[in-house]
């Protein structure tokens, strides 16, 4: 017995565009505070290095500056992963990951030295 495929088995597949959007937009959102974090770390680093600091003393610096971003995108793609969500999904969740991990990060810690 020969075996049809349906109309929707055999149609390309097609990209959820609000899903996109949304994950990019989200990306959009974490990119300013990611850029913060990144100068404000740097900037650290070199007034660190400046006043004498040993270099090894900067790793404790970026792994706190690494952590908040890093927590948030592995802890969105375990639950990704967990609940099995195809991938035009777990993009969003994803990005939704870093951007809630950076926020934190950047709210938390960053904004306030800051001043």
């Amino acid at each position: 017995m020969a075996q049809t495929a349906s109309v929707e088995q055999s149609a390309p597949a097609r990209r959820n565009r609000i899903a996109l959007a949304l994950g990019v937009g989200q990306l959009l959102f974490a990119a300013p505070m990611l850029a913060a974090v990144v100068t404000g770390g740097l900037v650290a680093a070199m007034m660190g290095l400046a006043a004498g600091g040993p270099a090894v003393a900067l790793l404790p610096l970026a792994a706190l500056l690494a952590a908040g971003p890093l927590l948030g995108s592995g802890l969105a793609a375990l639950i990704a992963r967990a609940q099995g969500l195809s991938k035009d999904i777990a993009f969003p969740v994803k990005a939704f990951g870093l951007l809630l991990g950076t926020a934190v990060e950047y709210f938390a810690w960053i904004r306030p030295a800051i001043g």
